[in-house]
């Protein structure tokens, strides 16, 4: 099993993100080779030219908006650790202050330990649609001649996703380790709760799972910093390489814009100045 898949490949269900971004990838492949099946000449030429330039556009605008949401989907995500490493901490200095935490409070710490497992799965999924949409844009695929990869080139962001899955798999099964766990005892939400009750009735294993759980959150707090940068350079190497032809579909936009604008105004003159006579007799058409 590869690096960048061991963690997804524990998920029991879909993570929420991950078809959604596969949908993102697929239409975007099918913009980019679209017009290559079309063959056009004279007038179809022409249409066939400007479909190209509109799916350009459309491609740069969707793959826009994806990396912009896989850079705030990270940052919401490390947001979201730190407050439930702080919770845990706050579970684990009330153990201190007690022999042993009442029954009552056993879900209070399993609940943040089974989110944590969540985003893990999560950031797995960020990471595996990063790379992939790094390689559609550095591939052949993209020909659009306004469009400007060198950037992205530079950034080498799939092997930035390869090195930070390579770590974050690696953290994981370290801190797992030093709480007496496994990547198995957590392949599941329910064996994983099984783990967690059948030592949260004694006071060692109450202090061994607060600790592990504080352990997991803040290795996973720091990592999903990292992915966050990653994240955060591939939303502006992508909105850099598609900004000239984004600029060229706005010009030509409004230049449209206003030509149907001068248009209509035209039409309305004529109208108001030809004495109820029709455009056609004005100029003469039919004589």
């Amino acid at each position: 099993m590869t690096p960048e898949s061991t963690l997804a490949a524990r998920r029991t269900r879909p993570d929420a993100r991950a078809c959604p971004a596969a949908r993102t990838l697929a239409l975007a492949v099918g913009l980019a080779v679209a017009p290559l099946a079309v063959v056009a000449g004279g007038l179809t030429g022409m249409a066939t030219e400007w479909t190209q330039l509109l799916n350009n556009a459309e491609l740069g605008r969707l793959l826009g908006i994806e990396t912009r949401s896989l850079a705030t989907e990270t940052k919401s995500l490390a947001v979201e650790t730190r407050q439930l490493e702080t919770e845990l901490q706050a579970l684990e200095i009330m153990r201190r202050n007690v022999r042993k935490l009442p029954a009552r409070h056993v879900g209070n710490v399993i609940e943040p330990i089974l989110r944590l497992r969540r985003i893990a799965g999560q950031a797995g999924s960020i990471a595996i649609d990063g790379r992939s949409i790094d390689s559609f844009l550095r591939s052949d695929l993209v020909t659009d001649p306004l469009y400007d990869r060198r950037g992205l080139d530079r950034a080498k962001l799939a092997e930035s996703y390869d090195g930070w899955s390579t770590q974050w798999n690696a953290s994981m099964e370290t801190n797992l380790r030093q709480t007496g766990m496994t990547l198995e005892d957590v392949e599941t939400e329910a064996r994983l709760i099984d783990r967690i009750q059948s030592r949260m009735g004694t006071e060692e294993g109450q202090m061994q799972v607060l600790q592990g759980g504080n352990l997991v959150a803040a290795s996973m707090a720091r990592q999903l910093n990292d992915l966050r940068r990653i994240t955060a350079t591939q939303s502006e190497q992508t909105s850099i390489a598609w900004a000239r032809r984004l600029e060229e579909m706005d010009r030509r936009e409004a230049a449209e814009r206003v030509h149907g604008t001068e248009v209509e105004e035209t039409r309305g003159r004529l109208q108001s100045q030809g004495d109820g006579r029709s455009l056609n007799e004005l100029f003469g058409v039919g004589k």
